[in-house]
């Protein structure tokens, strides 16, 4: 017989699967707990509501993923001491775990992908304060190994960055048909070792001669 932990993992795997195939919106719980072969009250059981069941299926890999940015970056900073971090290490740090991620968890990586296009602003809300804390840790060590680069257009670079990183896991099924198979996600470090060379040489860039006079 199934305990509790059991029926509660067998509700995350379920809704994370059909919340990435459906839609949130589209998905209701009835549709969850029937598939996870769940009485109905569970949910409310262990999450309090639906609105708490999207929470506890973002945090279950967005917290570890979180954590495990921070520690590598950490590591960095202490290998660095008292000089900046190098700007590649800052970006296998940013890039590494969410790729990972990626190749082990793929439906979460699809479900990322809808919250990030919802028109939903409240649901879109509730998954990019998964990573505020990330966001800010990794600005400061970007503007300390871009020292020149004023905060707002460091801002708009990350920003792009960011949409480098979350098109390359969420839609890398796409590049797969359209490069007839060539260019397939399976290597993770040939993948963020690419990453990152695209995007220190943005970051890097000078600025443009028009913004550089209004920035």
């Amino acid at each position: 017989m199934m305990d509790e932990k059991d029926t509660k993992e067998r509700i995350l795997d379920t809704a994370e699967c059909l919340f990435a195939e459906k839609g949130i919106k589209e998905t209701s719980v009835r549709e969850i707990t029937s598939a996870a072969e769940a009485h109905l009250a569970a949910v409310n059981y262990h999450f309090g509501s639906k609105e708490g069941l999207i929470r506890a299926v973002l945090t279950r890999r967005t917290e570890p993923l979180n954590k495990e940015r921070l520690r590598i970056l950490e590591t960095f900073e202490v290998e660095a001491g008292s000089t900046p971090v190098p700007l590649e290490s800052i970006l296998h740090a940013l890039f590494t775990p969410p790729i990972k991620l990626c190749l082990k968890h793929p439906d979460f990586m699809r479900l990322a992908g809808r919250m990030l296009s919802e028109p939903d602003k409240e649901l879109r809300r509730v998954f990019v304060s998964q990573f505020e804390e990330v966001f800010l840790r990794f600005k400061t060590a970007l503007g300390r190994t871009l020292p020149d680069l004023p905060e707002k257009e460091l801002l708009w670079r990350m920003h792009f960055i960011a949409g480098a990183m979350i098109h390359t896991y969420t839609n890398y099924a796409v590049l797969e048909s359209l490069s007839s198979g060539l260019c397939i996600l399976t290597d993770d470090e040939e993948v963020v070792e690419r990453l990152i060379s695209f995007c220190v040489a943005g970051l890097r860039t000078p600025l443009p001669a028009k913004i550089g006079k209004t920035s």
